[in-house]
């Protein structure tokens, strides 16, 4: 993706737009992997004129190609440019309703979504500046569906362990889909909703399903965590499927994470830093919150084998080959997968205490002689998901006496 936002960045430099001072620069990924780029053109009989995704698609014609893989479109407002109707109709002709949409505002934060999901974030007055109502954000809808409801704890669920939900009772469920940023997963085995209520007696905001940074957009583990910490989280638990790399490491151990390794090539944290949320340099040096890993211990005592490791985070989304999980082990890495280690970043940014499970659903390449396979990582979640539950839900009852203990 960064490739196409620097490009669409020096397109929007070129933008005309005399009359609503609105630029807008858009860069096109081909299927043959060129980047063409366009700018909006405004004439005196504004608002007609071309758009900057028309621009882009004729430079694509002009150089004889017919087929769009990935789209991003940047605007100069305070909110994410998304493309207009006719702009959509456009790029619907050259690509499928799954085309990936990048939509950013001037800083280049905003959200992605595929152009068949487009159709409810229509460009408008609010996108010129002009009066009008701004859109709720993601907090605010959730606090209009659970009014007074305060969660303690985030809790992120991985891979196939969409059942640990089941622990929590429920005040309301919102699709991803009606929340501005979080991006829809695009992975089996990851529910996108956004679960609130109680696990013994704690309060928690239960995101079922992640969107991986290999799915396009670097910043929705980002906007997931800040939206935990702008509903009142202090917490927040992530769990993942992992591959084992360390000899001890079994199918269906469950592991605590004591720290990681960012091999992913890229931070959620890169670009302009939001000061409300945190310093521009983040301190990792404690991002496991030493006492919530006492919490998990303590649950675990109660006849669950709870081992510890390393996290090797990979961007994916190909698994790793023989000689890479050889590196990893030789970097200390004890554990490998896919995600984690964006939401470590932005929860220690924003100042949440971070934990983090992981369950074994298969040895690393090259250690076994097993095929590896997403659906063999579905079956192995599931089938130790109802050890993990327990373990969560004693961790929840020790964290909500804690907490209570503290509000005393």
């Amino acid at each position: 993706m960064n490739d196409l936002l620097e490009a669409a960045r020096e397109a929007r430099a070129r933008a005309y737009a005399p009359y609503s001072g609105f630029r807008v620069g858009c860069a096109l990924r081909l299927h043959s992997s060129a980047v063409v780029v366009g700018a909006n053109v405004e004439n005196a009989a504004y608002p007609i004129g071309q758009c900057a995704e028309r621009g882009a698609i004729a430079a694509m014609i002009a150089a004889g190609e017919r087929g769009i893989a990935e789209a991003l479109v940047i605007g100069s407002g305070p909110e994410p440019c998304t493309p207009c109707g006719g702009c959509r109709q456009a790029l619907r002709e050259f690509a499928s309703p799954a085309l990936l949409v990048h939509c950013l505002d001037r800083e280049g934060n905003g959200f992605a979504a595929t152009l068949g999901d487009l159709l409810p974030h229509a460009f408008g007055p609010k996108d010129l500046g002009a009066d009008g109502p701004a859109p709720a954000s993601a907090a605010e809808i959730v606090r209009a569906r659970a009014p007074g409801f305060a969660p303690f704890l985030g809790l992120l669920l991985g891979s196939g362990l969409g059942e640990v939900a089941d622990l929590v009772e429920g005040v309301a469920a919102i699709p991803y889909a009606d929340l501005p940023g979080l991006p829809r997963p695009g992975v089996a085995g990851h529910g996108g909703r956004l679960v609130l209520g109680t696990i013994a007696g704690l309060p928690v905001a239960c995101f079922e399903g992640r969107a991986h940074l290999y799915e396009g957009d670097d910043k929705a583990p980002l906007r997931l965590v800040r939206l935990a910490r702008s509903l009142g989280c202090t917490a927040f638990l992530v769990t993942s499927a992992v591959g084992g790399i360390r000899g001890d490491l079994g199918t269906g151990d469950i592991v605590r994470l004591t720290d990681h390794l960012n091999l992913m090539g890229t931070n959620p944290l890169i670009g302009p830093n939001d000061d409300r949320y945190g310093p521009r340099f983040p301190d990792m040096s404690a991002a496991y919150d030493t006492g919530l890993a006492a919490l998990l211990d303590a649950a675990a005592a109660e006849g669950i084998e709870l081992k510890q490791g390393v996290y090797a985070g990979w961007r994916g989304p190909a698994f790793e080959t023989p000689a890479e999980i050889r590196m990893l082990r030789t970097l200390g890495g004890d554990v490998v997968g896919m995600s984690v280690v964006p939401e470590a970043l932005a929860a220690a940014h924003c100042g949440l205490r971070f934990a983090a499970v992981s369950i074994v659903v298969n040895r690393a390449a090259g250690l076994e002689k097993a095929v590896l396979s997403h659906e063999e990582t579905l079956k192995q979640a599931g089938a130790a998901a109802p050890g993990l539950a327990r373990l969560i839900q004693g961790f929840a009852g020790r964290l909500a006496r804690e907490e209570n203990d503290g509000a005393a």
